[in-house]
């Protein structure tokens, strides 16, 4: 997209920051949304800057673990505009059945999805320190790769796919075509509540 994806307007669906319909769909279950980032988008949630010392999405998601007063965290990619509140309910239901584990994250076709999971606050120690050891000159950790250090659950696609099953909370907006086709599907009410 060559921009900040979370800050990009829906063209002809009112305009509001694509950030905002990931957050507004799932506070109902949620709570009030966090942003890991530079900025609000506009959209008056509260703010943590990334983790100074890890590069990329690991340093956003070491923020806001240290940052939630939460026991555990649901953490949703910003240019996800369709995410299922229900996957997420599944996801937490999980994670609050074993207590063991610092992180419930889905798989699909064979690989993990760490940008909509779900994460216990007490696997930040784990977390930091797996991502320090994977740092690269001038890069940061993969996501995958420091998850490994967790004490983790994988969801795979036949259990998870019942709570969404069209794989909407996976679906991001990586090209102008792609958020063009999200803002038309937005206008559509759907059965899973409020648009999209």
């Amino acid at each position: 997209m060559g921009r900040d994806k979370p800050g990009l307007a829906f063209p002809e669906a009112g305009d509001p920051p694509l950030i905002w319909w990931t957050g507004s769909r799932l506070a109902a279950i949620a709570g009030p949304p966090t942003v890991a980032g530079p900025t609000d988008y506009g959209t008056g949630w509260p703010v943590v800057e990334d983790d100074p010392e890890i590069d990329g999405p690991v340093g956003g998601l070491v923020a806001g673990l240290a940052a939630s007063p939460h026991p555990l965290l649901l953490v949703v990619g910003g240019d996800v505009p369709f995410p299922c509140p229900r996957l997420a309910q599944g996801l937490a239901l999980i994670a609050e059945a074993d207590p063991g584990l610092q992180a419930v994250v889905p798989e699909r076709q064979g690989r993990l999805e760490p940008l909509f999971a779900v994460y216990r606050r007490d696997g930040l120690v784990d977390l930091r320190q797996s991502a320090r050891q994977l740092m690269g000159p001038g890069r940061g950790p993969s996501l995958r790769r420091t998850l490994e250090a967790l004490r983790l659950r994988r969801v795979p696609e036949p259990e998870w796919r019942p709570w969404d099953p069209a794989g909407d909370s996976f679906l991001s907006c990586n090209t102008p075509g792609e958020l063009a086709a999200a803002a038309a599907r937005a206008k559509v009410p759907t059965d899973q509540g409020g648009v999209g």
